[in-house]
């Protein structure tokens, strides 16, 4: 499909319409010329054989009074030949200044034709274009999707494209196309520099939010610094930026700040249809935050330690909390264990992460658990308090896929000597799932 975008070949049709309108002018108005000069003339011509003639007749009309005065012409004969002059004279009066009076022209005719096409020009423009917002080609951000679903179309088409970068190192697309194919595989470092190149190449404001939503991923879920820059830039300059609204929102959510995130969330809620799953999925934020704020404003002491167990982070392993909160209640429970050799090879201060993935489209966690675990097994629960802060949700999921991973960095960033594994099919709501890590990453 060519890139052409589609007012190119209206402008060219214009061109040769505007050159066909001014063939007609010129057309039409040579000929007009042509007459106007040629009457002109006539009329001149004309003037003066006039006023030659009215001199003729009254030298003709001072002979006859003469005659008639010595006495050669009686007074029958004057009258008769005085008439025949006053009946020359009245003729000449009524003959038609120009012999060459204007006929209908074919210049209306013309025009009307121009006008014709240009209607005809206007009625297919509509039908080509459909409505003004596809003049132009959609934005770099809009054309770039990727097809790869498994592990394995991943791992490819990202070194296929690594080498379309290598090779063409100022193709926007092809930086975009990687950037993406690194996020659907939680390389979101690897993504975030990859849209640094393509934001170098063609800034726009929805590549800018993207590339805050790697770079907080790549943090942990962190978006102070960089992130929150980069958002409130976008804003500053589009104030209804709708993915820079609900990024604002979620990024104030994970720093507890829920009025704002209600309030971010809010204005983006007005730029959705109202029947849409984008609504739905804000309306359900909306009542995530609503739901932290209230917990946060009336600390009673039974709700001190809902809100302990809701907002404070896992920092060391846990049986899983019961609460009357909906958005902390344990969805998935479950414990980690480690095979003998694995945990001879770990030593202290390593970080274990467990997190739910969609099992297909966004490869975004839609919950993530976090712990520096002293002894094994590791126990955990993951709830939707313990999402990226916008939707999907975990209780949104009927089954997911669970990830553990040890890290000995403590990166959110996956690492090659990272120990992992992964379960598919996991149904919401399970508990005693068993996670059991054998290696490393393959």
């Amino acid at each position: 499909m060519s890139d052409m975008p589609p007012w190119l070949g209206l402008g060219v049709s214009w061109l040769l319409l505007g050159a066909l309108a001014a063939g007609v002018l010129w057309r039409g108005l040579k000929p007009q010329a042509r007459a106007a000069h040629t009457a002109e003339g006539a009329v001149t011509g004309e003037d003066v054989q006039a006023l030659a003639n009215r001199r003729i007749q009254q030298q003709h009309l001072a002979d006859l009074d003469r005659a008639v005065a010595e006495g050669r012409l009686g007074s029958v004969q004057y009258a008769a030949a005085r008439d025949e002059l006053m009946r020359h004279v009245l003729e000449d009066a009524a003959m038609p200044k120009s012999s060459g009076a204007r006929q209908p022209s074919a210049t209306g005719v013309r025009w009307g034709v121009l006008a014709a096409g240009l209607a005809l020009l206007s009625g297919l423009s509509y039908l080509q274009l459909g409505a003004p917002q596809t003049w132009w080609p959609l934005p770099l951000s809009q054309r770039v999707q990727i097809s790869a679903t498994t592990p394995e179309q991943l791992a490819e088409q990202t070194r296929v494209w690594q080498q379309a970068t290598h090779n063409k190192p100022d193709d926007a697309r092809a930086w975009l196309t990687l950037a993406r194919l690194h996020a659907a595989q939680n390389a979101h470092t690897q993504a975030e520099q990859a849209l640094a190149r393509v934001l170098a190449l063609a800034p726009e404001p929805d590549l800018w939010i993207e590339r805050a939503q790697m770079k907080a991923l790549s943090a942990g879920g962190s978006y102070i610094g960089e992130p929150w820059q980069w958002i409130q830039s976008v804003l500053k300059a589009q104030p209804q930026h709708l993915n820079a609204l609900v990024l604002a929102g979620s990024a104030a959510l994970s720093e507890q700040r829920y009025a704002q995130a209600q309030n971010y969330w809010g204005q983006a809620l007005t730029l959705v249809p109202a029947d849409s799953e984008a609504a739905q999925g804000l309306q359900q934020a909306l009542a995530q935050a609503a739901e932290r704020a209230q917990i946060v404003a009336m600390p009673s002491p039974g709700q001190q330690a809902e809100r302990a167990a809701t907002l404070a982070s896992s920092s060391a392993p846990a049986p899983a909390r019961s609460s009357a909160s909906g958005a902390s209640r344990a969805l998935i429970q479950g414990e980690v264990r480690v095979s003998p050799q694995v945990q001879n090879q770990l030593g202290s201060g390593v970080t274990l992460f467990v997190y739910a993935l969609a099992e297909e489209g966004s490869r975004r966690p839609v919950a993530i658990w976090r712990g520096t675990p002293s002894a094994w097994p590791v126990a955990f629960s993951l709830s939707d308090s313990m999402g990226m802060g916008a939707p999907p949700l975990l209780s949104d999921m009927q089954q997911v896929r669970l990830v553990a991973r040890i890290s000995r960095t403590g990166s959110a960033q996956r690492q090659a000597d990272d120990w992992q594994v992964e379960l598919a099919g996991v149904k919401t709501g399970v508990q005693g799932v068993v996670l059991n890590i054998t290696g490393r990453i393959p």
